[in-house]
Formats: structure tokens, sequence, C-alpha cells
């Protein structure tokens, strides 16, 4: 895969759609296997890349900061899972501003993140979501 994005980035084609959603996978893969700061590096080079070709504010840069969080909140690092997961909720929530099941559906997403980490951070992740609606 490192070969891939490789030569995804040496032809400039780190910003397609196509590679955003393998790269994030990538990246969950590469927390699973115990590797979780390579996977949060290569999200934070694939979110530089989406803010410089497209935005800081489309669905493909709330969906890597989404991961971000979902692999801080992995490692118990509640304070950055905090921080991405707020940058991903602000963002769909101006997208999906006629779309509240949208926004609340995401919601229960992350809440399903809960068997994942222990009770005690989904509780406290439950406060921060809930203090959100």
């Amino acid at each position: 895969m490192e070969k891939s994005i490789s030569l995804l980035d040496q032809f400039n084609l780190l910003h397609i759609n196509d590679s955003i959603p393998q790269i994030a996978n990538y990246a969950m893969f590469l927390t699973e296997q115990q590797e979780p700061e390579r996977g949060i590096s290569e999200l934070q080079k694939l979110s530089g890349i989406i803010k410089e070709y497209h935005s800081d504010h489309c669905l493909d840069y709330a969906k890597v900061q989404e991961t971000l969080g979902t692999i801080y909140l992995m490692t118990a690092n509640l304070p950055q899972a905090k921080t991405h997961f707020k940058r991903a909720f602000k963002i769909y929530e101006k997208i999906w501003t006629d779309e509240p099941e949208m926004i609340e559906a995401k919601y229960q997403e992350i809440q399903e993140l809960y068997p994942q980490v222990g009770f005690f951070l989904g509780q406290q992740l439950s406060d921060f979501l809930t203090k959100q609606t």
C-alpha cells in the first residue's frame, strides 16, 4: 500500500476522490496493526492535500477528520479525538444544514465506536456529542 500511495503522490493523484477512502482505510489498517502513528501521519498528509486541492470545508476533509478522531479515540487520546470530531461535525452541519437526519446518523455512527474504547471513554464522548446538539 505504501508503494501505491507513493505512486499516487508521484503522479499528483492523491487528491482524487478514489484515493481518499483508500488512504483513510489504510490508516485504519495501520492502527489496527498497532501502528497508529503511521496511520495518523498518512491522514495528516492527506488532510493537507485535500485542503490544498479542494478545501477544508468539503466532505472529503470531514471524513479524514472523522477518521483521525476515530484513531485518536481508539488510542485513548480523547482531547485529540474531540478536536478532530468537532472539525468533522462542523463541516457535516454546514453541508447537511437541511438534513438533520444525516447529522444524527453520523452522531450514532460515532457512538457505535464505544465498545472499541471502553465504557469510560464512550461516556465522555457521549457527553461531548450531547452538548453539540
